[in-house]
């Protein structure tokens, strides 16, 4: 038996490391997982596409929290491969543990309602030990498209808001930053600053929060700010860091896209062999069985 899994990526608004309570939107990158179910029930094998195989726990745990939810027992294959890089602030556990769920769902033949599956992926992410939130609103973008401000702490969904097409533009550094590292004490400090900006994307301002926070979180992470000032001078709705970086993110107009580009090439970033650039769309589709 064999199942098949699509979720697609996202981007933070508020990061929810400092208050527990975050914000973050959908965007058209993509994870595919194929499962096959095995009769060896002490055996799951992973095959990452990209030899990512710091994140391999994390796709055991998202097969097995599903075969728990239904009392079954397999072993299994997994195989995923994706547009996002791993450890960049891009929400790439979040995705891939939504697409190894529908998929393990798809290959057992059943289903369960989207926010339940959610909850899985945060359950198989906390147990993979690659959040310290659980990323439930990392979860909620990726799965249900759109934009949601949560409550990570009681997996609550407090605001969501649909968006039109926009362009979103991803400037990637070199190196990678992992939940784990992360200082918890530190991170809590900017709690205060962290909550003004959530309070701005209850209240609809969502762009003007997504600013603030990655000015925030810049200094609480010792990231350069000046791509997401480059990118506001540029024309960009919006700009921030995404998730605990280091990639930066910009919103933007179709017609603005060049310009932020040439903007951040002004500040002499496509020096760096280890600069990337990825341009998407913010996202409303529902990630999904099957591809």
């Amino acid at each position: 038996m064999t199942g098949k899994g699509i979720a697609y990526g996202a981007a933070t608004v508020v990061n929810a490391m400092p208050s527990g309570c975050g914000a973050a939107f959908g965007v058209g990158l993509k994870t595919f997982a194929e499962v096959d179910l095995t009769d060896d029930c002490g055996t799951v094998e992973v095959e990452i596409a990209g030899g990512a195989n710091d994140r391999k726990q994390l796709a055991v745990e998202s097969f097995k929290v599903v075969l728990e939810r239904f009392g079954l027992r397999y072993g299994g294959r997994i195989r995923t491969r994706s547009d996002i890089p791993i450890a960049c602030g891009m929400k790439s556990s979040s995705v891939a543990s939504n697409a190894i769920i529908l998929a393990t769902l798809d290959a057992i033949g059943q289903s369960l309602d989207e926010m339940e599956s959610i909850k899985l992926g945060v359950d198989a992410s906390l147990r993979a030990k690659v959040t310290l939130t659980g990323a439930f609103d990392d979860a909620c973008a990726s799965f249900l498209g759109g934009l949601h401000v949560t409550d990570n702490r009681h997996r609550i969904i407090l605001k969501s808001y649909e968006l039109g097409q926009l362009g979103v533009v991803f400037l990637v550094p070199e190196g990678k930053r992992y939940s784990g590292e992360v200082d918890r004490v530190h991170i809590n400090s900017y709690a205060r600053a962290s909550t003004l900006a959530l309070d701005g994307a209850l209240n609809g301002n969502y762009w003007q929060a997504m600013l603030l926070n990655g000015l925030v979180m810049a200094h609480a992470f010792g990231a350069d700010p000046s791509p997401m000032l480059a990118a506001m001078k540029n024309g960009a709705i919006s700009a921030g860091l995404s998730g605990k970086g280091p990639a930066i993110c910009a919103v933007a107009r179709n017609d603005s896209e060049d310009s932020i580009v040439e903007g951040w090439k002004s500040l002499g970033l496509d020096l760096s062999p280890g600069y990337r650039i990825i341009r998407t769309k913010t996202n409303s589709d529902h990630s999904r069985k099957g591809f």
